[in-house]
C-alpha cells in the first residue's frame, strides 16, 4: 500500500483573502498618471493577512500522510485503518475533495464479491463524513467535498475569532477506511487516493 497518497491534485481554482481591491481610473485629456503599487517580499502563507493574489495555488499549505494502510483478516470481515491526521497550516481555509480513487497493480484481479471500501472523514465542518471507494468489490468513487478546514488560526471567514497562536483545532480533521470483505487468504491491494485542495473565499 506503499504511495496510496503519492498522487495529490491540486486544485488551482484558489482564492486568496487578502487580495487588494483596486479602482479604475480613466486618463482623459492628460499625458501622465500615477499608480500606487505594494510589494511583498518573503509572504507568508500561513498568515490570514499575506498579500497573495487570488487565484495563486500558493495559499495551498496542507499537511497529509504520504501512505495509508487499511486490512482485515480471514477470522473477521471488518475492514480496520489507523486514524490519519489533515492539517491546514494557509492563512485562508481550505476545500478538501475526492478527486478519484484509482486501482493500481495488486496481487489479485479477483476481488471478493461482497468487499466494501468507505472514506470516513471527521472535522469541523465535514460535507460527507463517509464516502464509498469500492461497492461489491468495484471501484465506485465519484469526486465530491469531504471537508472544510479552518486556516491556521480557526478562522472560516474573516469575523471569526482567531484562536491564540498554537491553539488552533478547526483547522485539523482526519480520515480512516472502513468496510468489509471476506477473504480466505490474504490479496494484496493497491489504490491511488487523489485529492483535490481548493483555498475558501476569505
Amino acid at each position: 500500500m506503499k504511495k496510496l497518497l503519492s498522487t495529490l491534485l491540486v486544485s488551482t481554482a484558489v482564492f486568496a483573502g487578502a487580495q487588494a481591491v483596486s479602482a479604475d481610473q480613466d486618463v482623459v485629456a492628460n499625458t501622465d498618471a500615477d499608480i500606487a503599487v505594494a510589494g511583498t517580499l518573503g509572504a507568508d502563507n500561513t498568515k490570514p493577512g499575506a498579500t497573495i493574489p487570488e487565484g495563486d495555488k500558493d495559499w495551498i499549505n496542507v499537511t497529509l500522510p504520504t501512505d495509508a494502510i487499511f486490512y482485515n483478516k480471514t477470522s473477521d470481515i471488518a475492514i480496520k485503518s489507523p486514524t490519519y491526521n489533515l492539517t491546514n497550516n494557509s492563512g485562508c481555509p481550505v476545500k478538501i475533495s475526492l478527486d478519484k480513487f484509482t486501482q493500481g497493480a495488486s496481487s489479485s484481479t479477483t476481488l471478493p464479491g461482497d468487499f466494501d471500501l468507505n472514506i470516513d472523514v471527521t472535522g469541523d465542518k465535514v460535507a460527507s463524513a463517509s464516502t464509498s471507494l469500492v461497492k461489491g468489490g468495484t471501484l465506485t468513487a465519484t469526486p465530491g467535498e469531504l471537508l472544510t478546514l479552518a486556516n491556521s488560526v480557526d478562522q472560516h471567514t474573516a469575523a471569526d475569532t482567531p484562536s491564540a497562536v498554537g491553539g488552533a483545532t478547526k483547522n485539523k480533521g482526519t480520515f480512516t477506511f472502513s468496510g468489509q470483505a471476506t477473504a480466505t487468504t490474504d490479496l494484496n491491494l493497491a489504490y491511488t487516493l487523489s485529492l483535490k485542495f481548493e483555498a475558501v473565499k476569505f
